[in-house]
């Protein structure tokens, strides 16, 4: 398995690696190492590791009884002839190069699918998701709950279409428009409402275009985020979560950071703006984590 990583010119020559070109007002370029070479970079770097799940669902359509069609038409509980049900999930661990993918089974049945990923998304730090904290989510709960099986309440959660809204201010903020925006590519495009009425009429061919279609969604989704990291706020901790220390960096763990600035809040209270030498994410942390940086730094020294 290769990762993704961001590397100092230095670093990548200390690896043996051809140096990559870097982004415009970036310090690092982006590499894909080996897992060997990702441990020697964890060993110098004092590296944090956060397990980030990016994941995608795609579901079916109600299929309901109805009097005539139109707008403003009540249909009922009563009036549902079949519920939706989730028909594929994919994800893939950030840094993988291979998209995990589940469909449901010969019975258009969900239950076994649900079975399997569950207990993945349990493994994560974090979710990522684009529309994941009101659609994808509630869905797989929704559809465990209807088969019985466990699922924790709550997850830690990171949702691009929260911070899209919350940060920018995008054409719109839809996944597609975002990646285009960004220029890390587009969705894969499809035939529309037909393929998903093909899933369910049992196309096999269908299915597989869905499935491609929703693996597409996982590495645009990633490719996004990674454009994004930088200029919003993290939902996680990655130094916390792997034991460490609140002054390292939320976004990779880093415990190598520099002092930017010092802010001060309407009632007095000192926070320091740090910046992280690893993947130059931007944080605040408290005074008392700040001075408790510093006191185990000259102890290292």
């Amino acid at each position: 398995m290769s990762i993704r990583i961001r590397l100092y010119d230095d670093e990548a020559k200390n690896l043996g690696l051809s140096l990559n070109k870097k982004r415009e007002g970036r310090k690092n370029a982006e590499y894909k190492i080996s897992e060997e070479l990702f441990e020697k970079v964890k060993h110098y770097r004092k590296y944090k590791i956060i397990k980030r799940l990016f994941y995608d669902i795609e579901t079916s359509q109600y299929v309901v009884s109805a009097w005539r069609i139109g707008y403003r038409i009540h249909i009922g509980y009563a009036d549902v002839l079949e519920f939706a049900k989730i028909i594929c999930i994919c994800w893939r661990w950030e840094g993988e190069d291979k998209v995990h993918s589940l469909t449901w089974d010969e019975n258009q049945c969900d239950k076994s699918m649900l079975e399997k990923f569950i207990p993945v998304m349990n493994s994560a730090d974090e979710l990522l998701g684009h529309n994941s904290n009101n659609f994808d989510e509630k869905w797989i709960r929704t559809r465990a709950v209807y088969h019985r099986i466990p699922m924790r309440p709550k997850y830690r959660h990171l949702d691009t279409l929260v911070k899209s809204r919350k940060h920018f201010r995008f054409p719109d903020n839809k996944l597609n428009t975002i990646a285009q925006y960004c220029g890390v590519g587009e969705k894969e495009p499809h035939e529309g409402i037909p393929m998903w009425q093909k899933c369910k009429a049992g196309d096999k061919d269908a299915l597989n275009k869905m499935v491609s279609y929703c693996k597409h969604d996982n590495i645009i989704l990633e490719d996004v985020f990674h454009v994004l990291q930088n200029y919003i706020t993290s939902n996680a901790h990655a130094g916390v979560i792997q034991g460490g220390y609140k002054y390292e960096c939320p976004n990779c763990g880093g415990s190598d950071s520099i002092l930017l600035k010092n802010n001060f809040t309407a009632m007095g209270t000192i926070k320091r703006l740090m910046s992280c030498d690893t993947c130059e994410y931007e944080y605040e942390i408290s005074n008392s984590s700040y001075r408790m940086m510093l006191e185990l730094k000259t102890k290292e020294l």
